[in-house]
């Protein structure tokens, strides 16, 4: 009886998973066939990426493509992905290994140390941060905005179904308020594509007021970058990964984008 209940919810699992496989598959293809294709643009920018790997999958050729044409380029880090790991190691060995994976990944796209922040929030906790630590992240990213004045910024998307994905975008867009800057901020999907189609955020006009950039050119540097995060590939779901392969990576716009005087 309990093999066959085990049997049971592994079925159920890969069935689950093979129905948000297609549902992301078909997702995708239909922004692709609905955005407008945009070429790279010279406009410096910041990526804010909420765990070590997702600046890659959602703008990896961004990145590449930026950094070959020696355009301004920074990557943050929010947390140390300290719990991105399913082997029951150390917490320090787990946000080294992920710390050396980020450098790597980068490096293959073209971006230098030096363009790379680590904030080390702890992983899983953006959005319950205590007063005094919301304050203290809300400092530095707001010097860091001050200092660098991107013109354009780049968030996970705000319903990203992870709570670091969406304290990112909300921390970032408070920051951005504070700062001063005039910005364009622009969401990448990481999660929200990957749902049941019954349960799906993504509405239909963020689809009509989004856009994709064609990475074909530095496609080979991505797929590189993502092969730098081994701890992740084997944690990920079966079939999630595949459109980050894609010639293509798509960004939604933020309605109300804030241009502060």
């Amino acid at each position: 009886m309990q093999h066959t209940k085990k049997i049971l919810g592994n079925f159920r699992l890969i069935l689950r998973y093979k129905v948000r496989e297609i549902y992301c598959t078909i997702v995708f293809k239909w922004i692709l066939h609905k955005s407008q294709l945009k070429k790279i643009n010279s406009k410096p920018a910041i990526v804010f990426a909420p765990h070590q790997d997702d600046e890659t999958l959602g703008c990896g050729g961004l990145i590449a493509l930026k950094c070959a044409q020696k355009i301004p380029v920074k990557v943050v880090f929010m947390t140390d992905g300290r719990y991105g790991s399913l082997n029951p190691v150390p917490v320090e060995e787990i946000t080294e290994v992920r710390k050396k994976e980020a450098l790597s990944a980068l490096e293959k796209l073209g971006l230098p140390p030096s363009e790379i922040y680590f904030l080390e929030q702890i992983d899983g906790n953006l959005k319950y941060l205590s007063e005094e630590d919301h304050q203290q992240v809300i400092t530095k990213l707001t010097d860091l905005l001050k200092s660098f004045r991107p013109e354009e910024i780049y968030v996970p998307h705000r319903q990203d179904i992870h709570a670091d994905h969406e304290a990112t975008y909300n921390l970032v867009q408070e920051a951005v308020t504070l700062s001063g800057i005039q910005v364009e901020i622009l969401q990448y999907p990481i999660w929200i594509l990957w749902q049941h189609p019954l349960y799906s955020e993504l509405k239909l006009d963020e689809i009509s007021n989004s856009y994709r950039i064609s990475i074909s050119e530095v496609q080979d540097k991505k797929n590189q970058a993502i092969s730098s995060y081994p701890s992740q590939l084997t944690t990920l779901p079966a079939g999630f990964l595949n459109r980050f392969y894609s010639s293509y990576e798509i960004f939604f716009k933020t309605h109300n984008y804030i241009r502060n005087k």
